[in-house]
């Protein structure tokens, strides 16, 4: 018994002291076999759901084809472009896309100027109040407002203006001027939190218009 014990210490000890050049290749190994399925489970789902979602948008150089009108949100889903968190703007009466952005932290851009913010392969999704009115007033606010944005931050509270971010402008562009509540979450009890740009899509105030893609 007292041999074996011996054996099995000797195999420990010699696997633990292995030299750094054999450690590496094992690291190498590791990180090739996590790769392929990284690019298995993920990367390829990834590019043929983006295939799919191609063949039904447009490219974003026909965006104006709607046209586009006042209120209207121009919604870009996770991507690396956005941090993987989504981004959105909403489109004034005077048709620039006010958005609030963290190297802004708030920029007036032409559509033309917004989409190009985005990488190659990004989707864009156009969304528009059911109400034609409601979109005017959002679009007005945000208008009015925007410059009194100064710092891009996430945990402020629901109705600060000065410190605020992409959803949550939008948010308050409709919830202050018509009582639309875009984010679907109905009365709220809280005074901080996050509002998350792809929880505003799934609002029923809201109806697809367009879906399209950079090219």
């Amino acid at each position: 018994m007292g041999k074996t014990i011996e054996r099995i210490r000797s195999f420990l000890r010699k696997w633990l002291d292995r030299d750094q050049d054999h450690r590496i290749k094992w690291a190498e190994v590791y990180l090739a076999i996590g790769g392929v399925f990284h690019r298995a489970l993920v990367e390829t789902p990834r590019k043929r759901a983006a295939a799919r979602r191609q063949e039904s948008d447009l490219p974003v150089s026909r965006i104006r084809e709607i046209p586009l009108k006042p209120g209207d949100i121009l919604y870009t889903p996770s991507s690396e472009s956005t941090y993987y968190a989504g981004h959105m703007g909403i489109l004034g009466t005077d048709g620039r896309v006010y958005h609030v952005h963290p190297f802004g932290p708030v920029f007036s851009d032409t559509v033309e100027w917004y989409v190009k913010r985005f990488y190659v392969g990004d989707r864009f999704v156009v969304f528009r109040a059911r109400h034609e009115d409601v979109g005017v007033l959002a679009a007005e606010w945000a208008e009015q407002y925007y410059k009194q944005v100064k710092a891009y931050r996430l945990h402020t509270g629901m109705d600060d203006v000065t410190n605020n971010y992409c959803s949550k402008f939008i948010d308050q562009a409709y919830r202050f001027t018509s009582g639309t509540d875009i984010w679907g979450k109905g009365k709220r009890k809280i005074r901080h939190g996050y509002i998350y740009p792809f929880r505003i899509v799934k609002s029923a105030e809201l109806k697809v218009v367009g879906t399209y893609y950079r090219a």
